[in-house]
């Protein structure tokens, strides 16, 4: 199977079908595949840049969205968050892809800023190999264990 192509979106550009289908992506994952009540509308989906991976038929099959900085300064990290791959892809490389997509915008954006996230705590070792280590204890994000990262540049 091969991987589906990404493409980025401003919130702006995003169709009235593709933020349903998105937001519907990241509820069936987040909310009742994993089972955690969060609060997804957040209000920091319109100043993101939205990554979109689709299937032949056109289906959202993944997704990302890379932030801004959440205050000012040289020094404030990026970050990137919100990414789902549906059950139908994984294992194809498509989640990698996400996430080397996303690095390549930040950096593109900020080049001198480190990046940090908000990681499942199962995931640090995915998140390890693009050279992200933990810099926190494991914290409860509704349900679901966390840890932040750092990305040092």
């Amino acid at each position: 199977m091969s991987r589906p192509p990404i493409r980025r979106v401003s919130f702006d550009s995003l169709s009235l079908r593709d933020l349903h289908d998105l937001l519907a992506l990241r509820s069936r994952v987040f909310v009742v595949e994993q089972a955690s009540p969060y609060p997804d509308i957040d209000g920091r989906d319109p100043g993101a840049l939205h990554l979109i991976a689709t299937d032949t038929s056109g289906a959202i099959v993944g997704c990302a969205r890379c932030l801004d900085p959440d205050e000012d300064g040289p020094d404030a990290p990026v970050s990137f968050g919100r990414l789902a791959v549906d059950p139908s892809q994984r294992s194809t490389g498509l989640g990698r892809a996400l996430v080397a997509e996303s690095l390549a915008i930040l950096v593109e954006r900020w080049p001198e800023r480190d990046v940090v996230i908000g990681a499942q705590q199962h995931l640090e070792r995915f998140y390890g190999s693009f050279g992200f280590v933990r810099i926190t204890e494991s914290y409860d994000d509704f349900g679901i264990p966390h840890i932040d990262m750092r990305l040092r540049r």
